[in-house]
């Protein structure tokens, strides 16, 4: 019979999914030695090899890439069952894994200021990532709530539209195109800054307009799009919710230019799998509710 201890199944998973015994350590708040000793004692209990160490990386083996997925089962079940117990002693209470995309940095803050300011009990961690990073989260179900552009149709997501997410173009105040009404042909002829291949903006931007962005230039952040495009750099994509500030004392203008503004919307979103806990839910109802105020 195989017996396994959950210390063991938290150490192997960790170390896994971190690809290293040092990661894995730190995450779980104990020696290396310790962990090392866990999974040896796991493969002692199992019967067969399940890891592949080369260097400082770990893989796993073909019985441990299985005994992984179990991992992952076992832990999100005990958590899930944590939480929910946890929220059911206090329902105002909890805590919240929510990821989001760069460009909602600029209200993503005070939406969790007013609903902390409701639910002060309440904990939260908010990772700010690209894209790709947010839909790592929602395939492996390792965030509560996602807050993005528009989600990809073909995974087995719930999602939410809530506001409106105009995309604008936007130029240097003495920029030579500014105070005319320009086609796409003319903003092809300009250098273009944009997001990296594979970001949203970009992916939304080359769809409806058909542009080609052939400018070696690719920039990872809005803020910094922002900077090059004050910097006249060149024409910029951006949100028009990251750039208020910058529009209002005319640090940069917004380019009238044709399919510009394009209005797309942000997206609540989670994985179907996920069961939400109350205080997800209700940040989730909150988000929904009380669009109109961010």
């Amino acid at each position: 019979m195989i017996n396994y201890t959950l210390k063991q199944v938290y150490s192997f998973e960790a170390v896994i999914r971190l690809k290293s015994f040092t990661k894995a350590s730190k995450e779980l708040f104990v020696t290396q030695p310790a962990v090392y000793m866990q999974v040896q004692q796991l493969t002692q209990n199992i019967g067969s090899d399940l890891i592949n160490t080369q260097g400082k990386t770990v893989t796993p083996t073909h019985i441990g890439s299985k005994f992984y997925h179990t991992c992952v089962e076992v832990i999100g079940t005990l958590e899930n069952s944590k939480k929910d117990i946890e929220q059911t002693l206090d329902p105002d209470s909890g805590h919240l894994q929510i990821a989001v995309a760069t460009t909602t940095n600029s209200f993503v803050s005070r939406i969790l200021a007013k609903f902390k300011a409701q639910y002060p009990k309440m904990t939260f961690h908010l990772e700010v990532t690209n894209r790709k990073m947010l839909l790592e989260k929602l395939t492996n179900n390792t965030a509560d709530l996602v807050i993005m552009g528009e989600p990809p149709i073909e995974m087995n997501l719930e999602t939410q539209p809530f506001m409106e997410n105009p995309l604008i173009a936007i130029a240097h105040p003495d920029h030579p195109l500014l105070g005319k009404k320009n086609s796409i042909k003319a903003l092809n002829n300009e250098t273009l800054i944009t997001r990296e291949e594979g970001s949203g903006t970009r992916i939304t931007i080359e769809r409806i307009t058909g542009m080609q962005f052939n400018s070696d230039i690719q920039i990872n952040s809005n803020e910094a799009i922002i900077e090059a495009v004050q910097a006249g750099l060149g024409i910029g994509f951006v949100s028009k919710h990251t750039v208020k500030l910058e529009l209002e004392n005319n640090i940069i203008k917004q380019l009238d230019a044709e399919k510009f503004p394009i209005t797309r919307h942000w997206y609540v979103v989670h994985n179907k799998k996920t069961n939400l806990s109350p205080i997800a839910k209700r940040f989730k109802e909150y988000i929904i509710d009380h669009s109109d105020l961010f």
